[in-house]
């Protein structure tokens, strides 16, 4: 259930191998999603793995490409880090509405069964086992769908998760709020973070002249204060530093999305009759903006675990894949997440990087999966980056 990267990969691959996949998802596409709509250099590596003539969908429809990252620190610091090590030095940056769509029709044409407008509400178990899901569709009548399994690819609000008992968070807790916005001054080729006291702000085109925007603050900061985000949005973004007057807010063209609190994961990746992926499974904070690159290549992990057949033990094999691929990436965007919070070791490091352009393109190219995240572990690299 949910046909978003995560879902829709799945199917695609399922299907592909012969299985029987329904498809389930409350919205209808296209749909919007509030998303830094970046696709890492590994995630484009995916994409050509799973042919069908995804990766050239991709690259008809309206796109931007990214040669790396700038960031710009509390104190005015400014790093840029590029992508080093990759047979294609560019990541793209996708509208979810086209990237989303071209992966739904990819599953439906791979012979999964897609049902929009339908709501999951509860799992069914026998004996202990998952077997199927309780849905509602959009005139309110409830179903039962019987499985063999229950894929969870259902988002940060997963109801599979949910049911199972699964959901866990930890610090750093933040807010999004995201848009679309044409003609942003200065944008080119790199994606942008600007970082502050209050939180921050990520960009980066999408092309046809829009830039998508994530305006991202502490919970805490969007509780206590009481204001509307989604109405100040653009005031906001010219309170932080790099920022002021660019943007043009009669220029807004999507609406403001929202979306959080970050910092949720499962217990485990799946149970007896269950398994999660995406950020059903766990989403971190989006700083680094990898997302997707995990939704896909977990789907990857999915179909590798369930091809061979539905043995007892396929929640067990599936965790420890995940584990051994995703073990490092998880800890390196921790370790960022939490690091800029702090003002005074953003300034810290930012400032390390500008000065050392190779270290700013190897932290760049690990957040991009280009380069494996023990890299940035050795101890000569994390001594040049804290002292």
């Amino acid at each position: 259930m949910g046909a978003g990267p995560a879902g829709s990969t799945t199917a695609l691959l399922l299907a592909r191998a012969g299985a029987s996949v329904l498809l389930l998802d409350r919205a209808r596409f296209p749909r919007d999603k509030p998303c830094s709509e970046y696709l890492s250099p590994a995630t484009t590596d995916v994409l050509e793995r799973l042919g069908g003539g995804i990766l050239a969908a991709v690259e008809r429809t309206t796109h931007a490409r990214l040669y790396g990252m700038k960031v710009v620190a509390p104190g005015g610091a400014a790093m840029v880090g590029r992508f080093r090590g990759a047979s294609r030095p560019y990541s793209f940056a996708v509208p979810r509405t086209s990237f989303d769509a071209i992966l739904v029709a990819a599953a439906a044409r791979a012979g999964a069964e897609v049902r929009e407008g339908i709501t999951v509400e509860d799992l069914v178990s026998d004996g202990g086992i998952i077997s199927g899901v309780v849905a509602r569709s959009g005139n309110g009548k409830r179903e039962t769908y019987p499985s063999r399994v229950v894929i969870g690819a259902d988002g940060l609000r997963s109801v599979v998760a949910r049911r199972l008992g699964l959901v866990r968070s930890s610090p750093p807790r933040r807010f999004a709020f995201t848009a679309h916005v044409a003609d942003v001054a200065g944008v080119d080729e790199l994606g942008e973070l600007h970082v502050s006291d209050r939180g921050y702000v990520g960009l980066g085109p999408v092309g046809g002249g829009i830039t998508t925007v994530a305006l991202v603050l502490p919970l805490r900061v969007v509780r206590q204060s009481r204001r509307d985000y989604r109405s100040e949005f653009m005031a906001e973004l010219n309170r932080f530093p790099g920022l002021g007057g660019r943007f043009d807010g009669r220029r807004l063209v999507r609406e403001v999305l929202t979306t959080g609190p970050f910092a949720q994961w499962a217990r485990v990746a799946g149970l007896p009759g269950a398994l999660l992926v995406g950020d059903a499974a766990d989403f971190f904070d989006p700083f680094t903006g990898q997302g997707i690159h995990t939704a896909l290549r977990g789907a990857e992990l999915v179909a590798e675990c369930l091809i061979p057949g539905f043995a007892p033990g396929v929640s067990r094999a599936y965790a420890s894949a995940r584990r051994r691929e995703f073990a490092g990436k998880w800890l390196l965007e921790r370790l960022i997440g939490l690091g800029v919070g702090s003002p005074a070791l953003t300034d810290r490091v930012v400032g390390r990087l500008a000065r050392r352009p190779d270290l700013a393109d190897l932290l760049v190219s690990a957040t991009g999966n280009v380069l494996p995240a023990r890299r940035v572990f050795t101890p000569s690299v994390l001594a040049r980056l804290l002292w």
